[in-house]
């Protein structure tokens, strides 16, 4: 349920973000800036990495055994403890 909010979340941030993105740029006269812009989002679409038939696999599998039930998530608070436990225990070394 904690997945479902959390991607609920972030799905309508990225709305959000893109629908302001696009109301500056429909007011942006500058060539300049778009095209710097253009420049940037296209280096970022090049840039993006395929995942390679294994790690799709694993992704998948994953999903399937959190679907089933075999796997969950944790919880936030779980997810903010174990780092800083981590940290500690290094500290601690």
């Amino acid at each position: 349920m904690e997945y479902l909010y959390w991607a609920n979340h972030q799905v309508m941030a990225a709305l959000q973000l893109q629908a302001e993105i696009q109301q500056l740029l429909s007011k942006e006269k500058k060539i300049s800036v778009l095209e710097v812009i253009r420049i940037h989002l296209r280096q970022e679409e090049s840039q993006e990495d395929d995942l390679t038939d294994e790690e799709v696999a694993e992704l998948e599998e994953r999903w399937a055994r959190r679907l089933s039930g075999k796997s969950t998530g944790h919880s936030a608070e779980e997810s903010n403890r174990r780092p800083r436990a981590a940290q500690a225990k290094d500290e601690a070394i």
